[in-house]
C-alpha cells in the first residue's frame, strides 16, 4: 500500500494545483499545465502501465471540473502517458536536451488538444497565445526540475554564488 502514497500526493497536487493555484500562476495567460507536466515525469522514470493508469487517473480527477469534455481529457492523458513512455523507450534521454523536448512535445500536444476541444473562432491566435506560450512556461518548470534531480543546481552551489 505504500507504493500508491507518492501517486495520491501527485494527485492531490495537481488536484490543488488546478483549482487555487493555476490562475495564481499563470503569467499573461501563459499557464503551468502542472497534470500534463507529472503524467510525462511519470512516463519517464516508470513502466508503461504505471504511466497509462496514471495517465487515466489524472484525467479523470484533474479535469471532472469540466464536464462537457472530461472525457476525452481522460482519454488525452492516458494517451499522452503511454505515448510519452513508448518515446522514452525509443529516444535516449541522458542528455537533459531530450528530456526538456519531450516535455515541451507533450504540453503543446496537450495545450493544442484542449484548444481543438474548446472550438475557438481564432484557432492559430490561441495556438500561439496560449498553447506554446503555455508550453514554454511548463518546460521551464520541467527544465528547473531536471537540474534540481541532475545535481547541477543545488542549495550549496547557490550559496557559493551569494
Amino acid at each position: 500500500m505504500t507504493k500508491y502514497i507518492p501517486y495520491l500526493l501527485y494527485l492531490w497536487l495537481i488536484a490543488m494545483h488546478q483549482v487555487f493555484l493555476a490562475d495564481v500562476t499563470s503569467i499573461f495567460g501563459a499557464k503551468i499545465n502542472l497534470a500534463v507536466l507529472i503524467v510525462l515525469l511519470i512516463a519517464m522514470y516508470k513502466k508503461e502501465v504505471t504511466a497509462t493508469w496514471f495517465g487515466l487517473l489524472v484525467g479523470l480527477i484533474g479535469f471532472a471540473g469540466i464536464t462537457e469534455i472530461s472525457a476525452w481529457q481522460t482519454l488525452a492523458m492516458a494517451l499522452i502517458g503511454l505515448i510519452a513512455f513508448h518515446l522514452k523507450e525509443k529516444m535516449n534521454l541522458d542528455s537533459l536536451f531530450a528530456r526538456v523536448s519531450l516535455i515541451f512535445g507533450g504540453v503543446l500536444v496537450h495545450n493544442i488538444i484542449l484548444l481543438l476541444l474548446e472550438v475557438n473562432d481564432n484557432l492559430f491566435g490561441s495556438i500561439i497565445q496560449y498553447a506554446i506560450t503555455g508550453a514554454v512556461y511548463t518546460t521551464i518548470i520541467g527544465t528547473i526540475f531536471f537540474l534540481i534531480k541532475d545535481g547541477i543546481f543545488t542549495f550549496e552551489k547557490t550559496k557559493t554564488i551569494f
